[in-house]
């Protein structure tokens, strides 16, 4: 995870008047690039965009996705692959070095930090591409993996049995923000039945929490509680958060429907990002859906963020909760929605079945929370969704 350390010191050295004489060395250990660098490496992936990825800080698992059909593992017994890491870390095995990726094999890269006071560990694999797991239960959580825990992490169960971190959330930025704060106490948690009146099994609690003096400090006072299909880099949560949310994931259906249950309050108090109230405003939840094409007119990968995810002209369907029905206020009663998408653009076959699409689940506590306006404390419960397909 990225430290942001040198910031800190630097907004020190300002209110202070100190001064560092000697640069101290990098403490961050990440993989910020990863790419194929084999001849032929087209054949061992389903898209020319996959080649090449960028990787957020949030993540440890790095997957190349294969063609659907692929079938020659003996090229996969030799990938070499190139890492762009951060400022005088290193990484073992070498930038370059030659592995093997066959029968699934997952090869462990250790990024160490110029300091050598940090290290984390990166797992790689190429598996064939696969449509997203669509019937959401939210039975599968860990905590993050870090010398000090604090958040936990969803992920599905495919199948034949891969783990797919196809979810993310802003648990991240809250910890640089707040770290201060309990497990408990973050803005998404899970809930068990014994705590908590679920439909069945497991359920996920989004709460907008207040980020404290730090997060008061940037002009983001409040962290909605948000879970989403895609990646959350947490190395542009402080500098543009709008671009921290990388939505969506590759899939290869037509949705037809959205569809599942959720139970919401909200806060008592509704403010604006700098934290006056808005006086009359009640704090809203935004549960919806989003397909969309996964590449410009010249063929460059596209993910959409924060700041398009509902306007983006590359989308193609939406279904959105608050577009459909009033949304009901209150806990105790769990509220089933059933939404049609939207399709606002065509949709190509051929396009479809080579994964040239993504799709997106969203679920956010504060409708406003990507722009810190909200009511700390409003709390969205969400539990046994779907994404109906043909």
């Amino acid at each position: 995870m990225k430290k942001i350390f040198s910031g800190l010191l630097l907004f020190s050295c300002v209110m202070f008047g100190s001064c560092i004489q000697n640069e101290p060395m990098n403490s961050e250990c990440d993989i910020e690039l990863a790419k194929i660098t084999n001849e032929n490496k087209e054949a061992l992936v389903y898209s020319t965009t996959e080649c090449q990825k960028e990787i957020a800080s949030s993540d440890s698992v790095i997957v190349f996705r294969l063609p659907a059909d692929f079938n020659n593992d003996n090229l996969l017994k030799e990938v070499s692959l190139e890492f762009a890491i951060t400022k005088g870390a290193t990484i073992f095995p070498q930038n370059g070095s030659i592995q093997d990726f066959s029968e699934r094999k997952r090869v462990t890269y250790t990024v160490t930090s110029e300091d050598k006071q940090w290290s984390r560990n990166y797992y790689v694999q190429f598996i064939p591409v696969e449509p997203i797991e669509t019937t959401l239960c939210f039975e599968n959580f860990e905590l993050e993996e870090s010398n000090n825990p604090k958040y936990y992490n969803w992920f599905e169960v495919l199948d034949d049995g891969f783990v797919n971190y196809q979810w993310a959330s802003g648990n991240p930025g809250y910890k640089i923000s707040k770290s201060s704060a309990e497990i408990s106490e973050y803005p998404t948690i899970p809930v068990t039945p014994a705590e908590f009146a679920t439909v069945s099994g497991n359920a996920v609690k989004l709460e907008t929490r207040e980020t404290g003096a730090f997060g008061a400090m940037v002009n983001m006072r409040i962290a909605a509680g948000n879970l989403f299909i895609g990646t959350f880099d947490v190395s542009n949560a402080l500098k543009d958060a709008m671009k921290a949310t990388r939505f969506g994931k590759p899939f290869n259906k037509k949705p037809v429907r959205f569809e599942g249950y959720y139970q919401f309050v909200p806060g008592n108090r509704f403010q604006d990002k700098k934290g006056k109230e808005v006086v009359g405003r009640v704090d809203e939840p935004d549960l919806y859906s989003v397909f969309y094409k996964n590449t410009d007119e010249n063929g460059n990968a596209v993910i959409l963020k924060g700041d398009d995810i509902l306007t983006h002209p590359n989308i193609v369907a939406l279904a959105r909760l608050r577009n459909h029905e009033t949304v009901r206020h209150g806990l105790g009663e769990w509220h089933y929605f059933s939404i049609p998408y939207d399709y606002l653009n065509d949709m190509d076959k051929n396009t479809l079945d080579t994964y040239g699409y993504n799709l997106t689940v969203v679920f956010t506590s504060s409708i406003e929370g990507a722009t810190f306006c909200g009511a700390p404390g409003s709390t969205l419960y969400v539990d046994e969704v779907k994404v109906i397909w043909e």
